[in-house]
């Protein structure tokens, strides 16, 4: 195996795997996911919907025929992850995540070309 296509399954799963561990502490409606949600003003139902969404996008960038569309939908909410933070004045440190996970999918577009 190349060392590109290693390098390449190694950011997918730096990507994959915490949008699948966040997003499945969401619907299983964890504490600190749910004080979260109470402190940016959003109801419980759309935390269920945004972590079905990082689930799902998590899943979707392990194979060629959804990755891109994966990528492109986990921007989004990744980009209203950064919104919703600044609005109400959260600490830089909380968004550090979401600021590695936007990283990692610019790089990941720029390795689909």
């Amino acid at each position: 195996m190349e060392i590109k296509t290693i390098i390449f399954w190694i950011l997918l799963v730096a990507m994959a795997a915490p949008s699948f561990y966040f997003g499945l502490a969401k619907i299983l409606g964890k504490a600190e996911k749910t004080d979260l949600f109470n402190r940016l003003g959003y109801p419980l139902w759309f935390m269920k919907l945004i972590g079905l969404g990082e689930m799902a996008t998590a899943i979707g960038l392990l194979f060629d025929q959804t990755r891109m569309i994966s990528i492109a939908i986990s921007a989004i909410i990744l980009v209203g992850a950064i919104i919703s933070h600044l609005r109400v004045q959260e600490k830089n440190q909380a968004m550090e995540p979401t600021y590695i996970l936007i990283l990692l999918s610019i790089i990941l577009v720029f390795t689909q070309f």
